[in-house]
């Protein structure tokens, strides 16, 4: 009934009920996911009717909000752009968090920067639908673009499997790195750095020049890890996720000033 009533709004010219919100999120049990069930009360307790969709990743959340099957969502900066390049505008209401993008390599590897690898090479880059897959498309859709000088590492070969099978696939010869956006502490990044893998240098100067608005979508950074590993130093980037609401929702002040509050 709130997407016929969305539909029917729309076809009228007349803006949507406010007090109907259906929010776009990550995978049921994700970080994301937790966030929009979070939410969800808070907006209840200011009177919204809140309902809840689960997508794989920022990728599918943005293209919901952009095709009208919800009004808000929590989704990466990188997905955001590219919907912004496909004319649709989301609008920031609040912040999430923020992520790393790093990228390590096998014990005994030869390589430790992303300008090493090329053609010839294999790296991991999650699922398909992932906030690792999202950044990889990104960067090489950027190092590939009118800006970047296309290096050879956007010729990799990406491969779409889960991170825990990085040890075997690196073990048979299938992958020469892996390509992770995850929070420092991710038990993804310490037990492969517990296991022997090097954090590597995932820095391109394309990548860094490259703007959303007014500044950097990613913002390169020096990383430092340390665990029950010894302390490992590299270089990769930052990646912000944000609260989003449709254009139409932005619209109605009241609404956008409470799940704003509600978002903090």
């Amino acid at each position: 009934m709130k997407k016929l009533a969305l539909t029917i709004a729309l076809l009228l010219g007349t803006p949507a009920l406010a007090e109907d919100i259906s929010i776009a999120t990550g995978k049921l049990g994700g970080g994301y996911d937790a966030a929009a069930n979070s939410l969800q009360q808070r907006l209840e307790q200011r009177g919204f009717d809140v309902e809840i969709d689960n997508y794989a990743g920022s990728d599918e959340i943005t293209l919901a909000l952009c095709s009208g099957d919800a009004n808000l969502g929590i989704a990466q900066i990188d997905a955001v752009d590219a919907r912004a390049s496909e004319g649709c505008n989301l609008k920031p209401v609040g912040v999430y968090g923020e992520e790393i993008a790093v990228i390590l390599f096998p014990p005994k590897s030869r390589l430790d920067e992303l300008d090493d690898i090329t053609a010839d090479h294999a790296v991991l880059v999650d699922t398909i639908g992932s906030g690792t897959d999202l950044f990889w498309h990104t960067i090489v859709r950027i190092e590939t673009g009118d800006d970047g000088n296309k290096s050879a590492w956007s010729k990799v070969r990406p491969v779409n499997e889960p991170v825990d099978l990085a040890e075997t696939l690196a073990s048979f010869g299938e992958i020469d790195a892996v390509m992770m956006v995850r929070t420092p502490k991710s038990p993804d990044i310490e037990n492969l750095l517990k296991r022997g893998w090097t954090l590597g240098e995932l820095h391109d100067k394309d990548l860094d020049d490259y703007k959303f608005g007014d500044a950097s979508l990613y913002e390169g950074r020096k990383i430092t890890l340390k665990g029950s590993y010894r302390k490992q130093k590299g270089y990769g980037y930052t990646v912000r996720s944000f609260y989003l609401v449709t254009s139409d929702l932005a619209a109605d002040r009241k609404a956008f000033s409470t799940i704003a509050g509600a978002a903090r």
